[in-house]
């Protein structure tokens, strides 16, 4: 099952909100809560709040930026 919050913008680090809307800070295109960046690849360590420097904060491993964690949840609740 697929999780309903999997490729959206509030998932998205890289994805700004303001008074007005959201901004996709890659494309430096407005959109959406539910829009979705082509550049955005959810699930890779670059786009984890936990990966800093090449280490990943939960494990301490390194890790490449472009790996795909196990532990990512698009929802945040980890």
């Amino acid at each position: 099952m697929t999780n309903e919050n999997y490729r959206k913008c509030r998932t998205c680090r890289f994805a700004r909100h303001d008074a007005e809307g959201w901004a996709c800070m890659p494309e430096g295109t407005p959109t959406h809560d539910d829009g979705t960046c082509g550049r955005y690849r959810p699930g890779c360590c670059e786009n984890c709040n936990s990966f800093s420097m090449g280490v990943c904060g939960r494990t301490g491993s390194e890790v490449y930026e472009l790996d795909v964690c196990d532990l990512y949840d698009p929802s945040g609740s980890l």
